[in-house]
Parts: structure tokens; C-alpha cells; sequence
């Protein structure tokens, strides 16, 4: 495992506050929070028709009040993956301690572009702030066969509803 915030890898990640530069890893700062759709979601090899989401506004206070289920989340930070690095996110552990986590994909080797995931609230309200440290970032060394060419990040479509 290496950490991004490094000058020993080529991998980026924008938006880095000091504070946010964590012994092994890069807290990641809420951005967004999204109330996915209930619409059918239809994945095969020929077709991904995503639900879809709408962005959701925060109270007079700046919380997002977020009732028990899932939800979509952006981070503050654009990374730029390179060849021979990966990464993930996983949840801080103030999270966990309190039945809320986020599960999120591999970011690949040539990927550039948002960061994003699923917020899972458990137990009860989760009020959050933007800004607030929700995730980790993890970079490790991975063997690139090709690099990224799927349909997420900053050239696609998709990602830009996101920034």
C-alpha cells in the first residue's frame, strides 16, 4: 500500500488538505449526496440503464439528513490514477462505529475523474455536513495490463452531473 499524498508514486488526488494526510492513507471530504431513484436497474453485457439520482440539498443549518437506506455520494477530490497503481475507499472508522459505510469500486489503473460511492445509513438519521471526512483513500502498486476505458470519469457523459 502506498499513500497518495507521496511524492514516490505518479498517481494525484486534488483538493488535499493537510489535515486530510493520514499516516497510510488521504481522508476524503464529502461532496455531494444523491437520493438514488427507485426505477428498475437493468445490467447485462449489452446494456447498464442506471436508476439515476437527484442531487439533494442540505438544511438552513448545512446538513444533509439522511434517513436509513442508500444513497450516492461524491468526494471533493479528482484522482488521477497511473499505470501500475490502484485504489479504493474505504469508510473511516467513526462511521463504522455508528452503522454508516461506503462501498465503492477500484479506481484503475488510467482512470481520471470523480471520486463517487454508495453512503449506506444504518440504525438511524445520519446528519452530515459537506466537507465533512467520510472515506480513506488507499493507493497500491497493481499490475496494469491496459489502462481504463469504461464509461465513468471526467471525458465521459456520465461524471458530468457530478462537478
Amino acid at each position: 500500500m502506498k499513500n497518495i499524498a507521496s511524492d514516490k508514486n505518479e498517481s494525484k488526488l486534488s483538493n488535499v488538505l493537510p489535515q486530510d494526510i493520514q499516516p497510510n492513507a488521504v481522508d476524503l471530504r464529502l461532496d455531494k449526496v444523491f437520493e438514488i431513484n427507485h426505477k428498475d436497474f437493468i445490467l447485462d453485457e449489452d446494456q447498464k440503464l442506471h436508476r439515476g439520482s437527484k442531487v439533494l440539498a442540505s438544511d438552513e443549518e448545512g446538513y444533509f439528513n439522511l434517513k436509513p437506506g442508500s444513497y450516492e455520494i461524491t468526494f471533493q477530490n479528482i484522482v488521477t490514477i497511473a499505470s501500475g497503481e490502484a485504489g479504493f475507499v474505504i469508510t473511516r472508522s467513526t462511521l463504522n462505529r455508528n452503522g454508516v459505510f461506503i462501498t465503492s469500486g477500484l479506481y484503475d489503473s488510467g482512470y481520471h475523474g470523480v471520486m463517487a460511492g454508495a453512503l449506506h445509513v444504518n440504525g438511524g438519521l445520519f446528519r452530515v455536513k459537506k466537507g465533512t471526512r467520510l472515506g480513506q483513500f488507499l493507493l497500491f502498486d497493481a499490475e496494469s495490463l491496459k489502462l481504463y476505458d469504461g464509461d465513468y470519469g471526467l471525458s465521459k457523459e456520465h461524471d458530468k452531473k457530478y462537478i
